[in-house]
C-alpha cells in the first residue's frame, strides 16, 4: 500500500497577530464545557486583525483528522473540472460522503495528493483509502491551518479557478438575512466525537472568519455543534447586525 507524506508548511494565523490585538476569551471555554465538549473556537477579524481564542494549546497544536471538511479540496477541483456543474453547485450536499467518495474516485488519486500538496494541506502519510483517508487519522489538520484555508477560499487565493472559488462560496452560504451571512462547513465523526465547524460571517460589509474543533463524550453534543457555534457567536455580538 503507497502512502504519501504531506508537508507541515501552512504559517499559523495567530502568528499573523500581535499581541496587542490577540484575546484569549475564558468565557467561551466555560460555553464550550456547559454544552458538554473541549477543544477550541478561534475568530478572526479581517479588518482590523483582532483575533479571539478560546483553548489556545489546542488551536496550535492540535491536528485531527479533517473528516467531511475535507471536501472543500474536491468540491474546487470538481468545479474546476467540470465534474460538477457550475450551474447545478448550489443543489451539491457539502455533508454527502458518498456523494464525495465517488467525486474524488472521478478525481482520482494523483490529482487529489497534487492539489493536497500544493496548497500544503495538513500533515501526516495519507493512506491509500480513497473511501476514508479524510477520516482514518493519516491525514491530519490542525484548527490554525483549517482558519488559513477559509480565509484563502473567501479571498480567492487559492490555486483553483476564480470562478469555482466564488461558486464553492455560495456553496457553503448557509444563512443570508438583513443582519448578517453565515457561512460554514460542518463535519462529525460519532466514532470519536469529533466534530469541526468552519467559516465566516459578514455583518456590515465586515468579514469574520471563525473555527470551532471539539469532542465530546457523547453523540448529542457532537450533533449540536451549529448550535454551540451560534451560542458563541450571539455571546461575542455576532448575528444581530451590530458589529
Amino acid at each position: 500500500m503507497k502512502k504519501y507524506l504531506v508537508a507541515f508548511v501552512f504559517s499559523l494565523a495567530l502568528f499573523a497577530c500581535t499581541p496587542n490585538n490577540v484575546t484569549i476569551d475564558s468565557s467561551i471555554v466555560k460555553i464550550m464545557d456547559s454544552a458538554g465538549v473541549v477543544g477550541s473556537f478561534a475568530l478572526l477579524e479581517n479588518g482590523s486583525g483582532k483575533f479571539t481564542v478560546a483553548g489556545l494549546s489546542h488551536y496550535k497544536d492540535s491536528a485531527s483528522s479533517p473528516l467531511s471538511s475535507f471536501f472543500m479540496l474536491p468540491s474546487l477541483i470538481a468545479l474546476d473540472k467540470g465534474i460538477i456543474n457550475h450551474n447545478q453547485a448550489s443543489w451539491v450536499s457539502m455533508d454527502s460522503t458518498p456523494y464525495y467518495q465517488n467525486i474524488i474516485n472521478q478525481i482520482g488519486r494523483q490529482t487529489i495528493i497534487k492539489t493536497i500538496d500544493s496548497i500544503h494541506y495538513g500533515k501526516g502519510i495519507v493512506s491509500a483509502n480513497m473511501d476514508a483517508f479524510w477520516k482514518d487519522g493519516s491525514l491530519t489538520i490542525t484548527a490554525d491551518e483549517q482558519l488559513g484555508l477559509i480565509k484563502r477560499a473567501f479571498f480567492k487565493e487559492l490555486p483553483f479557478q476564480k470562478r469555482s472559488q466564488e461558486i464553492f462560496k455560495k456553496m457553503i452560504l448557509k444563512e443570508d438575512n438583513s443582519n448578517y451571512k453565515l457561512s460554514y462547513l460542518t463535519a462529525a465523526d460519532s466514532t470519536t466525537n469529533n466534530t469541526w465547524v468552519i467559516g465566516y460571517e459578514e455583518e456590515n460589509t465586515h468579514i469574520y472568519f471563525f473555527v470551532l474543533h471539539t469532542t465530546s463524550k457523547t453523540a448529542a453534543a457532537t450533533n449540536n455543534s451549529v448550535a454551540l457555534l451560534k451560542k458563541i457567536l450571539l455571546q461575542q455580538g455576532f448575528l444581530q447586525g451590530l458589529r
